[in-house]
Order: structure tokens, then sequence, then C-alpha cells
């Protein structure tokens, strides 16, 4: 089975979460602070799969993809898991290689497992490779026999001057919608206790 470096200097969440990985038959590590995550990720022999906490003791989790990203070190597939619910957070994680980025107060440790799972399921995604740029424009060919088309401006039939006319090629621009989140393809299921009950059940949850 897959091996998984669960990093996370909470140890009771980090039992827990390790204790619902071994459940499904998968081999687990544990890291409590960023430089042990960091010597765990320099080694020769990887995890398959890393659960990534960003607010550690040392070195904080985007600390670690940034050192190992800047020493060209390879990366095994990358979860962050954060209390951070900002859309600039996830995107720092994908650009520091990252596959995936969990907000803990939305998730139970059973939804992590799952997530976790379909990710194996997917199979192959290698963290480490360039994102692929935009396709370009097409070109227009021309034909032998057939002219090139070009756009012809249209002319004011009184003044006989071109007018001025939108481009079909230009996009039009559309408003952001608003209120539109980050998470919004994170669906986190209703009948399973969020991770800060789980922990501190009767305590509010300031995440939420």
């Amino acid at each position: 089975m897959p091996k998984i470096l669960v990093v996370e200097d909470e140890q009771m969440l980090a039992k827990i979460i390790g204790m619902k990985l071994e459940e499904e038959g998968y081999e687990v590590a544990h890291a409590y602070d960023g430089e042990e995550a960091y010597n765990l990720l320099t080694q020769p022999e990887l995890p398959d799969l890393v659960l990534l906490d960003v607010l550690l003791p040392k070195m904080s989790g985007f600390d670690v993809l940034t050192k190992l990203r800047d020493e060209q070190k390879k990366l095994p597939k990358i979860i962050v898991f954060s209390n951070f619910a900002q859309k600039a957070d996830v995107e720092r994680a994908h650009e520091l290689g990252a596959i995936d980025y969990i907000v803990k107060a939305a998730f139970s440790p059973a939804e992590i497992l799952s997530k976790i799972k379909e990710i194996f399921e997917k199979g192959d995604v290698d963290p480490n490779a360039p994102v692929p740029a935009a396709p370009a424009d097409p070109v227009p060919v021309a034909v032998e026999g057939m002219a090139t088309p070009t756009a012809t401006p249209a002319t004011d039939p009184v003044a006989g001057e071109p007018v001025a006319t939108a481009d079909p090629e230009q996009p039009k621009t559309e408003k952001a919608t608003e209120g539109t989140s980050a998470y919004q393809d994170f669906a986190s299921m209703e009948d399973v206790k969020p991770m800060s009950e789980v922990l501190r059940p009767g305590e509010p949850n300031n995440n939420a």
C-alpha cells in the first residue's frame, strides 16, 4: 500500500488522521514540525503522498515547499492541509507543487481519507511537471488557388468613410461573480462532524 507522511504539529489531530489511514491499509509516517518534514522529504526514499500543514514550528509548510523547489528536489504528491482559507494561499500552494488544498475546518477525517483515495484512484499526478502553456491562437493558412480571407471595413453609405465595428475575435469581458470562492469545488459531507468538533466537542467553531 502507498506510504503517507502526515505533517501536523497538533498530535491529537495527527493521531486521528493516522489511525484512519492505517485502518485502510496505508503505511503512515509522522512529522511534527517543518524542519523534520523537510529532512524526511530530502531522503532518497520518498512517501507517495504528503498531508502538509502550513502553520508549523521551526519552518512553515510553505517554507518547506519553497526550499524543496529552490533546491530542485523531486516532490511526491502534496496535499496542503491548513486553517488558512484565502484564495491567495490556495494559489501559492499550487504554485509550489501541491496537487490539492484542504481547509481543516471544512473537512472531517473521513472526508480527508476519501479525498486521498480519490487522488490515488486517479493514477499518477506528477507535481514536478511544468504547467502547460495556453494554446496559441490558430494562424490562417493560405490554400493554393484561394485568397486568404481578410476583413473588409464597413463604410458609411453617405459619407463614404470607414465605420468602427466590433472585433468578432475580441472576447467579451465578463464581470467576476461576487462571492466566488476558491473552495467552491470542495464538497463537505453534512453527515460527518467537522474536524473542530472531533477534536474539541462542544466548543464553538470559530473557523466556520
